[in-house]
């Protein structure tokens, strides 16, 4: 369904609302909608995306590229606010002690009119690389949690994970919650991204990292995008993109991870997602846990 729309930023509010969950919990909320009232919204936004764009305008900072997570919190936030179904009550809500101490932040707080129901909602959206020594491949993802580190080498999945669930969401049920007049029913963890597994084999349409000397390896037929962090969420086409060849590719020195989009040329749509990292990445990951 993706491929019936055109814009990148209509894309990514499809995207970030109907990707599948980072890991296979019951932990994690796995939120969807395939409404055809979503659907229509999405039809008339390809087709004049002005009120999406103005929304990230007003919400993004416009004095640099914004993080992934505050790129991804204002597409959810436009979700709930033009929704008929919620009442987006407010985001990013600091949480202080009596102290004055900051406890942390409740990153949603939504009605759902339908249900009567006030939820707090935390999400995530994360990029993580499986180091071979870590990884065990009968394993589930969930029991894979240590294997998983970000590219820039900062953050682990198993802490992201266990910091929202036993951080992030017991904040709503607070006493300091309750007194700001505040009453949560539900709480709600939404993980969205991509997990990369590393280069082994080239076949499943698996997103994957590779050192750059392996670039070699990844096939002739395909075309390749390096991707901005602003790019990193829906699938690209190639309509939209300037591309490389791995030729090319294989010609520049890189400096830092990089995700890379692997483009069909006949459909001329993403058949797959890559993150090349620099040759002594990986002996740097090891060492950074």
């Amino acid at each position: 369904m993706l491929n019936h729309w055109r814009h990148p930023a209509v894309r990514d509010l499809y995207w970030a609302i109907n990707s599948p969950s980072l890991i296979s919990t019951a932990e994690l909320t796995h939120w969807q909608d395939q409404s055809v009232s979503f659907t229509q919204q999405l039809d008339q936004l390809d087709k004049y995306p002005k009120p999406l764009l103005d929304w990230l305008t007003k919400a993004l900072p416009s004095h640099r590229p914004p993080r992934l997570g505050q790129y991804f919190e204002s597409l959810w936030h436009y979700y709930f606010h033009q929704h008929p179904n919620y009442q987006l009550i407010t985001h990013n809500l600091q949480i202080k002690s009596p102290e004055n101490i900051t406890l942390g932040e409740l990153d949603l707080v939504v009605k759902d009119r339908q249900r009567d129901c006030v939820m707090h909602i935390e999400l995530a959206v994360k990029f993580y690389l499986a180091l071979p020594h870590l990884y065990r491949a009968e394993l589930s993802t969930v029991d894979n949690l240590e294997a998983y580190i970000g590219p820039g080498l900062k953050d682990r999945l198993i802490d992201k994970f266990y910091h929202t669930l036993r951080h992030q969401l017991p904040l709503s049920s607070s006493d300091i919650v309750k007194s700001m007049g505040i009453h949560i029913d539900e709480m709600h963890a939404i993980f969205k991204g991509r997990l990369f597994l590393p280069w082994c084999n080239l076949s499943s349409d698996q997103p994957i990292w590779l050192s750059q000397h392996q670039l070699k390896y990844l096939p002739d037929n395909l075309i390749y995008q390096t991707l901005t962090r602003s790019e990193w969420f829906a699938a690209k086409q190639l309509s939209t993109l300037a591309t490389q060849s791995k030729e090319e590719l294989l010609s520049q020195t890189l400096d830092r991870p990089t995700q890379i989009a692997a483009i069909n040329r006949i459909s001329k749509s993403e058949e797959r997602r890559f993150f090349v990292v620099p040759n002594d990445w990986e002996e740097r990951a090891k060492e950074s846990i």
